[in-house]
């Protein structure tokens, strides 16, 4: 599976939570899949991005992280995912995974006490 991972642009005040968002979804991303290649996709245009491959059989796991961790905002292919309608059982699956996976993430943070 192939991914590519947009985290901002290289100017400005964006810049350095570009960095940031690249450098903590680099640390992440590796601990959870050892076997991860990674490669470093910037350009003048686009700004700080990865490229993600990981075997097929990860997909499902990758995907849920995607969501588990916050980082399927940034994910180009997750992106195309939520806006087909033909991918939708897909995208339920991936999240209802995650919910399994990564419970804190799902966490109500409400204090509303009525």
């Amino acid at each position: 599976m192939f991914d590519l991972m947009y985290f901002g642009y290289g100017y400005g005040e964006e810049m350095a939570e570009a960095i940031k968002n690249q450098n903590d979804f680099i640390k992440e991303v590796r601990e959870r899949f050892p076997k991860v290649v990674l490669k470093d996709a910037y350009n003048e245009i686009k700004g700080y991005r990865q490229e993600v491959t990981l075997d097929d059989n990860e997909t499902e796991n990758y995907c849920a992280f995607l969501f588990g961790k916050g980082w399927f905002e940034m994910s180009l292919d997750m992106q195309i995912n939520m806006m087909g309608g033909e991918k939708k059982d897909d995208v339920m699956r991936w999240l209802a995974l995650a919910k399994q996976q990564y419970p804190e993430a799902f966490k109500s943070t409400s204090t509303n006490k009525e």
